[in-house]
């Protein structure tokens, strides 16, 4: 494998897509949010993001319970977005990725694969073969340099550098997770973040059907990147959808940040404990949680299901 083997043209259906990202782009510049909400779509669509980037890999991750897995891609998805002045992607930015994907699932978390590797389908029949292991620190050295090296629009590259990356399958496991991880670093870095509040990753896992045909080529990457623009463009025209819905701003008379927070956090887990809830504001001292709570049961927003340590939050 070689990184001039890989080929696209810029469609006219991946060119209007492009003028509709800039469009979109500058009206998440301008969006008429405050930063308490800001932050709490923000950590909603990371969450969301790693679920559905778990779930693509069928592994039964879930809003309500993360798994290690999800919670690993969600504290990977805050560090990019909470990093300054992102490195270009190097190897060891992959590596690192990798890591964070395998956090105490894998001793091989951050390592290269050590034998051949074939990627195979539901029928068990194989569709890709992989590089072999002894040409992967050359090839990756390649890559990231190849990546780096290209002019096309930022959002075309973040799609290639996933595709890419993708076919190469450097890892035993964790690539496609990795991989997704790679195209949101790139988005970021290059400026197409939008905010962190797009969880490009749920559209994938809503259309997964079409998401491993547009990879299937093994080095035409036109239908994948026309499939990625089109994942970002539906989940940035949902997340302004969600912000114009003013249902949730209205029943939020004068509640303190914390208490916003709170609330869209039981709105997003039905049914959460308060081992759950302390779990996500560790930060935040167990009176004070107490009474939180209590305040939102008054307003009327939180109900409090049962009375013993066995009891659950939901909304009203």
């Amino acid at each position: 494998m070689t990184m001039s083997q890989f080929k696209w043209e810029i469609s006219p259906s991946i060119a209007a897509k492009i003028e509709e990202i800039e469009v979109l782009r500058r009206v998440f510049d301008k969006l008429p949010i405050s930063p308490a909400r800001t932050s709490i779509l923000r950590e909603r669509s990371f969450l969301n993001s790693a679920v559905s980037s778990a779930q693509i890999e069928d592994i039964p991750s879930t809003i309500q319970s993360p798994r290690k897995e999800g919670r690993n891609l969600e504290l990977a998805y805050q560090w990019i977005y909470s990093s300054r002045n992102l490195d270009v992607l190097t190897i060891e930015v992959t590596r690192q990725l990798h890591q964070k994907v395998l956090n105490e699932l894998s001793g091989s978390a951050g390592h290269y694969r050590m034998e051949p590797w074939g990627v195979f389908n539901q029928a068990g029949m194989e569709i890709h073969h992989a590089p072999l292991h002894t040409l992967l620190p050359d090839l990756m050295q390649e890559y990231t340099e190849y990546i780096n090296g290209l002019k096309d629009h930022p959002c075309v590259i973040a799609a290639i550098s996933q595709f890419i990356f993708e076919k190469i399958h450097p890892f035993a496991d964790g690539n496609g997770r990795t991989g997704r991880l790679i195209s949101c670093y790139m988005l970021f870095k290059k400026g197409f973040g939008f905010g962190g509040l797009i969880p490009l990753e749920k559209y994938i896992n809503e259309h997964r059907h079409w998401y491993y045909r547009a990879l299937e080529p093994t080095s035409n990457c036109t239908d994948f990147i026309d499939y990625f623009l089109e994942a970002l463009i539906a989940q940035a025209n949902q997340t302004l959808t969600d912000i114009s819905n003013p249902e949730t701003e209205n029943r939020l008379p004068n509640l303190l940040p914390r208490r916003q927070e709170l609330l869209e956090v039981i709105k997003d887990h039905p049914e959460c404990s308060f081992d759950f809830l302390h779990r996500r504001f560790l930060n935040l001292p167990t009176l004070s949680l107490h009474r939180d709570l209590q305040n939102l049961q008054k307003r009327g927003l939180v109900k409090k299901l049962g009375s013993t340590r066995g009891a659950v939050y939901t909304t009203n």
